[in-house]
């Protein structure tokens, strides 16, 4: 009995681990790169690839390069864990995008469907894939534990 409980515990865990395809943009703040300061490679990725930011991480992609900044939540009434909800509520997301030497462009982009959930900048679609970590009851998110998935593709 207690190998087949180690032989599940390992098959989750590898369940858990190996079916992520998202890329983690590294830490804002870290000096790995190139040494120009706002783009070093650790923070590109590619087209179609989910990814994943926290507050005030970036992102290139592309040649351009697509710079996509994620700034904040600036608004989470999404139903917690474990409640039943009427309504699934939305969490707003603001992102500063800018191609090449373009001035950066603020979107909001919403989990709820039933707002804009993606956006067409210059020739990309950036879309909103999910917002973590999850409500909970009576637990108030520290805004800078929020991590936003996000998707570019080429419309």
């Amino acid at each position: 009995m207690p190998r087949s409980l180690v032989a599940a515990s390992l098959l989750f865990a590898v369940a858990a681990f190996g079916c992520t395809s998202k890329a983690r943009v590294g830490d804002p703040s870290s000096s790995r790169g190139n040494g120009t300061g706002g783009g070093n490679s650790a923070n590109s990725v590619t087209v179609d690839q989910e990814f994943e930011l926290s507050p005030g991480q970036s992102a290139l992609i592309g040649p351009e390069p697509l710079k996509i900044t994620f700034e904040a939540v600036t608004a989470d009434s999404r139903c917690p864990e474990g409640v039943q909800c009427a309504w699934a509520g939305d969490a707003v997301v603001k992102l500063m995008v800018a191609t090449g030497t373009q001035s950066p462009v603020s979107y909001e982009l919403h989990t709820n469907t039933g707002y804009p959930t993606k956006v067409v900048h210059g020739a990309y679609q950036i879309r909103l894939v999910a917002v973590a970590p999850p409500t909970r009851p009576g637990v108030t998110i520290d805004p800078s534990a929020y991590v936003v998935t996000l998707l570019v593709t080429r419309p």
